[in-house]
């Protein structure tokens, strides 16, 4: 690591941390940037674009904890958040409102992920329609912090707001902090890709110092982004449908065991509602048994489809500003001496990021065929339990008429049964038919499996040859500075 005797020693007590102004510091949507921290927070490298947005020198924000640029409208239960997934070794996204040397504003979709001996963030530019939203729901989250910080301490304030934001987005339809973060993802690399494509920013040139690997990655990588709304459909429907089978599941249970109560007041030389009540019984803990499977293996795609989107988008932003990199790199063809470290420790650590995710994302790939199939049996067997309840349902009826008024707590309990059976049977004719419209999209997803194994191996390769000479550049760097 290169070490340099201006910026070891820095402080950021030593800062004038500007009042803020409520203007814009501007970027492009095609522009990306990064920056690299140790484990304690320290910016260790920043490059070009973000220290022009960020109106400081490089010498100013190299070496320094990255709240330099925090801005004061940003909640702290934002970060608690944030650090929560990085000290469990996740990545995470979050909007992120940052204030420039001057007071001026940007904010930032933020990705960051553990990378070797620290922390990579890349920023892009939001502007969906999520984005809009969310900022209204930051200021009710940092009204209420800012509320019970004086009522009590900081901590117990950041958390009771956490909660509050946790419930926030719980209104806007995100059962989990994680599905946010994936549909906030999602929605702002399709406004991005929309937008450049518009313009015709994807189609720059690329110097001979990209090499041909990375180049094929994003295009592929691009491809996948832009099927993703196909995905997002899936899994926005699945959820759906889940939270029905489970009230499906309960309902019969329930209904089942009315029957079986009512069973035990009638005359007991009269067993045939008796024995159609017992089999009801039977039956609805048999189809609760495929109920809960079929719940847990929606949970399970949507869980699978949810990782490929975060994984898929972020792999692809990496690739790119990788890209953009070399070119920053080529530009300046030497280190710089305000960096902590080198520029080839730097791109190490952008294709160490997300070459070794090409495997998981090939794999999980690979998985979707099969996942959807695995729904599409579970919905012939719940059609074949729904089969026999009304069959039940049909005998009930048949022996209720020629019983007495006794049997009507029987009656109602079989006209409930039957309801049930018909809106199951609308909800699974749904449900079947969404997971057979996208039986190809998962094959088509499949098809890229082999495309991406062989080009992230290529990949690896490639970094792998670069990396024995990133290693020898490193320590003569290190060891030329010790001796100053």
């Amino acid at each position: 690591m290169q070490i340099t005797k201006t910026n070891r020693d820095k402080k950021i007590k030593d800062s004038i941390s500007p009042d803020p102004i409520n203007r814009e510091s501007r970027f492009d949507y095609n522009e990306l940037f990064f920056s690299i921290t140790d484990p304690k927070s320290t910016i260790t490298y920043a490059n070009d674009v973000f220290v022009r947005i960020s109106k400081y020198e490089a010498d100013d924000i190299v070496g320094q904890l990255h709240k330099l640029i925090r801005h004061p409208d940003m909640p702290r239960s934002v970060f608690y958040e944030f650090w929560e997934h990085l000290k469990q070794n996740k990545p995470v996204a979050a909007y992120v409102k940052n204030m420039a040397k001057d007071g001026s504003f940007y904010w930032v979709m933020a990705l960051a992920f553990p990378c070797d001996g620290g922390y990579l963030s890349v920023r892009l530019k939001p502007g969906s329609d999520l984005f809009k939203k969310i900022k209204d729901v930051y200021k009710v989250v940092l009204d209420h912090e800012q509320q019970q910080e004086s009522v009590s301490d900081k901590k117990a304030a950041m958390h009771s707001s956490h909660a509050l934001l946790i419930s926030e987005l719980e209104k806007h339809g995100f059962s989990s902090y994680d599905e946010f973060m994936w549909n906030a993802l999602q929605g702002e690399i399709a406004n991005r890709e929309s937008i450049l494509e518009s313009s015709g920013n994807q189609n720059r040139e690329n110097g001979d110092y990209v090499p041909s690997e990375l180049l094929e990655m994003e295009k592929i990588l691009r491809e996948l982004v832009n099927a993703l709304g196909q995905l997002k459909q899936i899994h926005t429907s699945l959820v759906g449908h889940s939270e029905y089978i489970l009230k499906l599941s309960r309902s019969v249970l329930l209904l089942s065991k009315n029957a079986q109560i009512s069973s035990s007041k009638l005359d007991q030389q009269d067993r045939s509602l008796s024995v159609v009540a017992e089999k009801m019984g039977e039956q609805s803990m048999d189809g609760e048994t495929h109920l809960i499977e079929m719940q847990s293996n929606i949970f399970k795609l949507s869980e699978l489809i949810g990782g490929l989107n975060f994984n898929i988008i972020s792999s692809k932003l990496q690739a790119e500003i990788t890209k953009y990199f070399l070119e920053e790199i080529n530009d300046t063809d030497q280190d710089k001496p305000d960096q902590l470290i080198s520029q080839n420790r730097a791109l190490g650590l952008l294709y160490d990021a997300f070459i070794p995710k090409i495997n998981e994302i090939s794999t999980d790939l690979g998985r979707l065929p099969e996942a959807l199939k695995k729904l599409l049996a579970g919905v012939r067997e719940i059609e074949r339990f729904l089969l026999v309840l009304r069959f039940i349902h049909i005998k009930g009826k048949v022996e209720i008429a020629r019983m007495n008024d006794e049997s009507n707590s029987f009656s109602n309990t079989f006209e409930e049964l039957i309801e049930e059976v018909n809106s199951a049977e609308q909800r699974l004719d749904k449900l079947g038919d969404i997971i057979r419209t996208h039986e190809k999209t998962g094959t088509l997803y499949a098809g890229y499996k082999g495309k991406l194994t062989e080009l992230g191996a290529r990949l690896k390769n490639y970094r792998d040859s670069h990396s024995e000479d990133d290693a020898v550049q490193n320590r003569t760097q290190f060891e030329s500075v010790e001796a100053a």
